[in-house]
């Protein structure tokens, strides 16, 4: 991926992808031996279960569990070992998607991601809306606070509406903050492929 981060030229972007190909072939087959052996150590770690429970009584309230903790933390070094290396598999083949081989396919890319990127900058504005709404509606309501079916004003109802339209707020806001703040990583992602797309010759 260094190397990837360092490309400028069609040739070398040739050769580059035909090694990258090959390192996912070992990324594949490393995920393979993981996933076998993180299942030999799943049974391990079951038997060693049955075992323990098939103990008397005796052995099961004075005995330890030091040989199943064992096991259990070789499955989450295993498990942590699998995490990073589809993380690099993840972003070996996204690089091998975008790397230019040719001044066509280039072009090609380029249209395409600024096209994308049209397209995320209007979801951007979508959800934009969208939470300025939710705000408009919650002023709205605040204001209202307080008042009883007589017409009159109470503070201590005024304080407890007020948090809970604070409450529902916050909370109708979160997954339009999260997708807004998701959709701004992916148009600054694009934009940086663009930027290192503009070197290549």
């Amino acid at each position: 991926m260094e190397e990837y981060r360092g490309l400028c030229g069609y040739r070398a972007a040739v050769d580059w992808e035909q090694r990258s190909r090959q390192e996912v072939k070992v990324v594949e087959a490393a995920l393979q031996a993981l996933d076998d052996a993180i299942s030999a150590e799943c049974e391990t770690l079951d038997r060693a279960r049955r075992e323990f429970q098939q103990q008397s009584f005796v052995k099961r309230t004075f005995g330890g569990h030091e040989g199943e903790e064992a096991i259990a933390a070789r499955i989450s070094r295993l498990d942590a070992k699998k995490l990073d290396l589809l993380r690099m598999q993840s972003e070996l083949e996204t690089a091998l998607l975008v790397v230019p081989k040719t001044e066509t396919e280039k072009n090609l890319l380029v249209k395409k991601l600024r096209h994308r990127k049209k397209e995320l900058q209007a979801d951007k504005r979508k959800e934009a809306t969208t939470m300025a709404s939710i705000r408009q509606e919650a002023r709205a309501q605040s204001v209202s606070a307080g008042k009883t079916w007589l017409g009159l004003y109470d503070s201590s109802l005024a304080a407890d509406q007020r948090r809970a339209i604070r409450n529902a707020k916050e909370s109708a806001l979160g997954p339009h903050e999260e997708a807004a703040a998701a959709i701004e990583r992916q148009i600054m992602n694009i934009e940086s492929i663009l930027l290192w797309l503009d070197r290549f010759d």
